[in-house]
């Protein structure tokens, strides 16, 4: 019995990290690592104001595990937040949640600087101050024909300057735009090279 080779997939992309949030581990880092310690010594301290209550004496330390929490979660996602071309589609990686965006969503992908997409005017001073490194860098914008879940849903789970905002699909805020828009340039040809080549042998078939 001849067994059938199984056919390679080709090798995943590269990884490209997603910029906007190695800035939110900047922006928030030193003020939560600041909270423990203060929260610690309101703990520590609550005995001396004339906090005996068990209760109240432990709700100081919820301040502390809350920006563990938060610290933890800015840290990872500098990491775990990445776009990367696949086999038969592009998977957009946020902290805590994965997209898959099939090629055949994919209408068209363009580079776009990054103060014309989010227009800085718009945004308030503190947002405005903290996106400042970003304002002049050039973005990849890619554009799709649907999102494959709701917008609201998108939301929850993506930074704001991860969606377009004007249309459905993506801005890819990464060190190098030019090598991911080549990436992607190449994966979605091979795919649809893959499927013209599927519907000329349906078609044989059928003409068979």
């Amino acid at each position: 019995m001849v067994k059938k080779k199984r056919r390679r997939k080709r090798p995943h992309g590269k990884r490209f990290r997603l910029l906007i949030y190695e800035q939110m581990w900047r922006r928030w880092a030193l003020p939560l690592i600041l909270i423990v310690p203060a929260s610690i010594a309101l703990w520590w301290s609550a005995p001396h104001l004339l906090i005996t209550n068990d209760l109240y004496r432990a709700l100081a330390l919820v301040p502390a595990v809350a920006a563990v929490a938060i610290l933890l979660l800015a840290y990872l996602s500098r990491r775990r937040a990445w776009v990367q071309c696949r086999h038969d589609h592009i998977r957009i990686q946020s902290p805590t949640f994965p997209l898959i965006i099939s090629y055949s969503r994919v209408k068209e992908v363009k580079p776009g600087s990054f103060a014309d997409i989010f227009d800085p005017a718009k945004e308030k001073a503190a947002r405005r101050n903290w996106l400042g490194p970003y304002w002049g860098k050039t973005a990849l914008v890619m554009q799709i024909s649907k999102y494959p879940i709701t917008k609201f849903w998108l939301r929850l789970w993506f930074s704001p300057y991860v969606l377009l905002p004007d249309a459905a699909g993506f801005v890819f805020l990464v060190e190098d735009w030019m090598a991911l828009s080549r990436q992607i340039d190449d994966y979605r040809t091979a795919w649809e090279t893959r499927r013209a080549k599927l519907r000329q042998r349906k078609l044989e078939r059928q003409a068979w």
